[in-house]
């Protein structure tokens, strides 16, 4: 008993120290009173065993019977607990682990990217490079097997990957749009400026022609360098005959 009694401290430290690393799991929180509890009467059992065989004639009662029942139930399920955690994996960043995939609740496999406090972890799935969210208690240590999606599984994640496909092509359209109506509203802009510059260019030349009716009484049709600096029009003088011999 006295072996058994070690043993059963010894896993009592265990669950303790599973527990810094995992306060919140209520399994452990419920194994640890459990153990407690065993410990109790492991020594309890031990004092009454002691004391009996002290006494003359010594009969075993029958009640422990029972109560020794009751307590092997509890010792198996102990034992079940350690026999699974006894080799517990401390996982930690960039290690390889089996992680389950929300969208179907099966395992692949994973890196771990980050580790928090409260059990929460940060996978990226090695098959194509998803990320997930799950919890410690979820990973599994990785076999070296690597899973596959199914087809259905592929089909799905085909048909995500042509929807987000779409959505970018749909946005690069808009954009193309939006990018040609800034375009066509800057040729507007420009024909608008070209158009009233040339406006006032032609508002400010006065096209006359020297065949015009003249703006004065003593003006003369054909004749465009009249009045110009000032100086009157050009008279003639007539030339007369030479007569031969005269």
């Amino acid at each position: 008993m006295s072996d058994e009694l070690q043993n059963y401290q010894l896993q009592l430290q265990q669950v303790e120290a599973a527990l810094l690393t995992d306060a919140n799991n209520e399994e452990l929180k419920k194994l640890k009173i459990d153990l407690e509890e065993v410990i109790d009467l492991t020594l309890d059992l031990k004092n009454k065993a002691e004391e009996a065989a002290n006494l003359p004639e010594y009969t075993e009662p029958v009640g422990i019977v029972d109560e020794e029942d009751e307590i092997t139930k509890s010792l198996l399920a102990v034992e079940e607990f350690v026999a699974r955690n006894k080799t517990k994996k401390i996982w930690r960043v960039n290690d390889t682990c089996m992680a389950k995939w929300n969208e179907n609740g099966q395992y692949y496999e994973a890196k771990i990217d980050a580790i928090h406090s409260n059990g929460q972890v940060n996978v990226t799935f090695e098959a194509y490079k998803n990320r997930g969210v799950t919890t410690l208690a979820e990973l599994k240590e990785f076999t070296g097997q690597k899973r596959t999606l199914s087809e259905a599984e592929k089909l799905k994640k085909g048909k995500v990957n042509k929807e987000y496909l779409k959505k970018k092509k749909l946005k690069k359209q808009q954009r193309f749009k939006e990018l040609e109506e800034e375009r066509e509203q800057e040729k507007k802009k420009w024909l608008n400026f070209a158009n009233k510059a040339i406006k006032t260019k032609k508002t400010g030349l006065t096209n006359k022609s020297i065949f015009a009716s003249p703006e004065s009484v003593t003006g003369r049709v054909g004749i465009g360098t009249c009045g110009i600096s000032g100086k009157p029009m050009t008279e003639f003088t007539t030339a007369e005959k030479w007569r031969k011999g005269v």
